[in-house]
């Protein structure tokens, strides 16, 4: 059964050493994720380079995304785990270097001085909410509302905070320098807040010499509001539930979850749906029946990714989480809506959607070629069927495709300018690796002049069991 959903998984404690990667990997992980949140870049570096390893020895592309985090508050850093209980008061400290029991630190005394009495203070995503008692000197005396597990370093959400500090910080270039040196493949800007935040970090990424495609994550409300010019300056999107579960009435965010995926679909930009999809198999050894469902409405929203992440970086179950996630898609994808009626705005995603219904018609497989692999994610766009095998022409656009709904990568070929042999080499290679028969009927997509963005026009239909043939008796 082809797959089509793709599935990224969050590396960290659990799942970085190179047994458990390579573990991964076979489970049918589709890109990593480093959370720069977490570890350091010699960590990120060791991953980085077992997972190009791992890769090179399956056969396997793998994407790489790097989560440049920054942006969100967080509890500063302490020893072990501590369990809240409702009722318990506690208290959040600006002191780095607190012992007092039940005080954890919290290194922003200025928010800590603006808190009033009765606010609402979330952790970890929303799991744990506290309420403002009183102010104290350096410190505010808070009574757990809603209780859970708390640990070094996890996020803090409050409501109605307006952070105006400058999204790309220092610590956040050094990440972006160590991205682009050690060729990752997509970075997450966290907390968008407009489409003027992507473009300050695509100018920085571009003055360090890199390209790398920006995935803007959507955590905050003033993000919603601005969604259709972040969509435009996007290349991907993240539904990051958990912040945005805050920020957003709980009943609505599945409504609104759907309404990103449509609008990122209709643009054109990769969709990629996070934050408790498994979050029980973290400690248990199967999800629980909404989790399934949850999977499986995230699929049939039409995403073209789902991210697991505590489940993958701190869980008991890394692998048998990715493995879950597998089964739970592929069952839904018996169900998926094919063949989606979407608008075409340019020649491009015009010759992508006559592609798909030739494909659909003739029951023939897809495959594209493409220097910057816009034409392959508007095949995609269109979800159809038939699989869609796609050839680049440099490796790193082949990682960076894993990313993209019912992408197969079929290899890496050079530039070919003469269409006829360029036809041939893609026939011969597909056959070779067994991703398509001398039976098949393929419709392959391509540009006038291969290797040049821009320049897609031609649609080609062959039945092997002519063409073949007909090559073989040309050649000899």
């Amino acid at each position: 059964m082809t797959r089509r959903t793709k599935i990224v998984a969050t590396i960290g404690p659990s799942s970085r050493s190179p047994e458990i990667l390579e573990q991964l990997v076979k489970a049918g992980m589709d890109c990593a994720r480093l959370n720069f949140s977490h570890g350091t870049h010699r960590q990120h570096g060791e991953v980085i380079h077992c997972l190009r390893s791992l890769s090179s020895r399956h056969g396997r592309p793998l994407s790489i995304l790097q989560d440049l985090g920054g942006g969100k508050l967080r509890l500063g850093r302490f020893k072990g785990h501590h369990r809240l209980q409702p009722g318990d008061e506690i208290a959040l400290s600006s002191d780095k270097f607190i012992s007092e029991k039940m005080s954890f630190p919290f290194p922003y005394p200025e928010i800590l001085a603006a808190l009033k009495i009765n606010d609402q203070v979330y952790i970890s995503d929303g799991s744990i909410c506290l309420e403002v008692v009183r102010q104290l000197k350096d410190k505010v005396l808070m009574r757990v509302a809603r209780g859970g597990v708390i640990s070094s370093s996890r996020g803090v959400n409050i409501l109605g905070l307006s952070l105006e500090s400058n999204i790309l910080t220092e610590p956040m270039k050094a990440a972006i320098r160590f991205g682009i040196e050690n060729e990752v493949d997509w970075l997450a800007v966290s907390f968008v807040r407009s489409a003027q935040d992507l473009t300050e970090i695509r100018s920085y990424v571009r003055d360090q010499g890199g390209s790398l495609p920006l995935m803007a994550k959507l955590e905050r409300g003033e993000a919603l509001l601005n969604m259709d010019s972040i969509l435009d300056g996007a290349d991907a999107v993240m539904v990051a539930r958990g912040d945005l579960g805050i920020e957003t009435p709980m009943a609505r965010l599945p409504l609104v979850q759907t309404e990103i995926v449509r609008a990122a679909s209709i643009k054109g930009v990769t969709s990629v749906i996070a934050t408790q999809m498994l979050s029980s198999m973290v400690v248990a050894p199967v999800p629980t029946r909404a989790e399934v469902t949850d999977v499986s409405k995230a699929v049939l929203d039409g995403c073209d990714a789902i991210l697991l992440s505590d489940e993958t970086a701190i869980g008991q179950n890394p692998v048998e989480a990715v493995k879950v996630a597998v089964s739970i898609i592929e069952e839904s994808e018996t169900a998926y809506p094919f063949n989606t009626e979407l608008p075409s705005n340019d020649r491009t995603q015009s010759i992508a959607a006559a592609g798909t219904n030739l494909a659909r018609d003739l029951g023939s497989q897809i495959i594209v070629l493409t220097r910057t692999g816009r034409a392959a994610q508007e095949v995609s766009r269109f979800r159809p069927k038939e699989r869609i095998l796609v050839l680049c022409h440099d490796e790193s656009m082949q990682r960076r495709l894993c990313l993209v709904w019912g992408l197969t990568p079929l290899g890496v070929i050079p530039v070919e300018k003469d269409i006829p042999k360029l036809v041939s080499m893609v026939v011969n290679l597909g056959v070779k690796k067994e991703l398509i028969s001398t039976d098949d009927v393929v419709t392959i997509v391509h540009g006038f002049l291969t290797g040049v963005a821009g320049t897609t026009n031609t649609l080609q239909v062959l039945d092997l069991k002519e063409y073949l043939p007909a090559i073989k008796s040309m050649d000899s």
